[in-house]
């Protein structure tokens, strides 16, 4: 085992990250593509929100610095989104100066008017519907009562105004320089959620097919895939999520002719999809390793259940507008035909040898063979109903 290893860390696939690894997997985040173009956005609407502040005639040139904060505040990844934050931003700032002003014409002395801004400011802040703007309700209450001071009422009207132009700004930036579209971001979530399904079960037929048998302390090696399949799922949920909040508004979307729908439909399958992989991967940990419950599987039954199994991957594999599916959805049917066969052979032989009808409690008639087959016959027909879907 090599230093790296020893001193790496296992991640949810099972591989082992360096400390290098680890910290490139922190940094990368920050350096993808739609963010790096939503810095640059931010530089250019913060400078520009700035200059134009500077310009505006009398005392409301004198808050420009606010105008940048505005920019900040009002660019987010998706426009609708932007949109909404700006709105909510000005609203927060529009309750937190009418809070401001009411303690300020209040008899209530100063040091008492800076603890009832904070504290009714807060409380305003949990009215709901306020998201990004429930911050600024205590700010700018605090801000006009402590910054504006005797020039309450020049600082509340520049601190808005400022405010305003630089979400202004910041609205017109995020439109006109590449407003970002999430669909390859929520394609790739996709295929990771499919990949990740797809080598469980691969990991699951070559466990099968190994001649050596599993002990006790070798867990099954499709375990951690299994746990990672449902986070994988959700992800790609809320990258489909991300990806439909991006094209609300969009103009990119007129010339993008990426097959949104069809994403839609193949998460939706994927989602139905993933407990039934777990479930699978359950009952052949019981049948290989007895736990939690101990299934007799017949010699028979594991090559054909293998076979069905590989098949099933295929069929997870292709795309839902791959050429191979039809030749995949074949080869399924053929599988699950011959695994039907060898269940119903291996349990007329152990009924038979005993002489005597079946007994649903006897382990040697356990029902496990049958209820892979159920599993991966769902696998076959959640794949097959989306082939025939028009939104996927």
């Amino acid at each position: 085992m090599s230093g790296d290893e020893v001193t790496g860390r296992e991640t949810p696939t099972g591989s082992i990250r360096t400390p290098k690894q680890r910290v490139g997997a922190w940094i990368m985040p920050a350096l993808r593509p739609w963010r790096l173009m939503l810095a640059l956005k931010v530089a250019i609407a913060a400078t520009a929100a700035w200059f134009l502040g500077s310009l505006l005639p009398g005392e409301l040139g004198d808050f420009s610095y606010y105008a940048p904060l505005g920019a900040l505040v009002s660019l987010t990844p998706t426009l609708m989104d932007s949109v909404r934050s700006s709105l909510q931003t000005l609203i927060g700032l529009g309750l937190g100066i009418g809070l401001a002003w009411l303690l300020i014409i209040s008899p209530a002395p100063g040091w008492v008017s800076v603890s009832l801004s904070v504290g009714l400011g807060t409380l305003l802040a949990g009215l709901p519907g306020l998201g990004q703007g429930r911050d600024y309700v205590p700010i700018a209450a605090l801000f006009v009562i402590i910054i504006g001071g005797a020039n309450a009422n020049d600082f509340s009207v520049g601190y808005l105004v400022q405010m305003a132009l630089g979400v202004l700004v910041g609205l017109l930036v995020n439109l006109l320089i590449m407003p970002p579209l999430f669909v390859r971001e929520s394609a790739a979530g996709i295929s990771a959620a499919r990949s990740r399904m797809v080598g469980a079960l691969r990991s699951m037929s070559d466990t099968l097919r190994s001649e050596s048998a599993p002990t006790p302390d070798d867990p099954p090696s499709w375990d951690s895939s299994l746990l990672a399949i449902r986070h994988d799922v959700d992800a790609a949920r809320g990258l489909m999520k991300d990806a439909a909040e991006s094209r609300r508004a969009n103009p990119r979307t007129r010339w993008n002719r990426h097959d949104f729908r069809g994403d839609e439909g193949a998460l939706a399958a994927l989602e139905r999809i993933a407990p039934v992989v777990v479930e699978i991967g359950d009952a052949l940990r019981a049948a290989l390793w007895g736990i939690p419950v101990p299934v007799d599987l017949d010699e028979g039954v594991r090559s054909a259940l293998a076979d069905a199994i590989d098949a099933s991957a295929d069929l997870v594999e292709a795309a839902i507008d791959d050429e191979r599916l039809s030749e995949a959805l074949r080869a399924s049917d053929r599988a699950l035909t011959m695994l039907r066969r060898a269940v119903r052979s291996a349990h007329a032989g152990a009924n038979g040898a005993a002489g005597r009808e079946p007994d649903d409690d006897d382990p040697a008639e356990d029902a496990g063979g049958e209820n892979l087959l159920f599993a991966l016959r769902r696998i076959h027909a959640e794949i097959e109903r989306s082939e025939r879907s028009p939104d996927a």
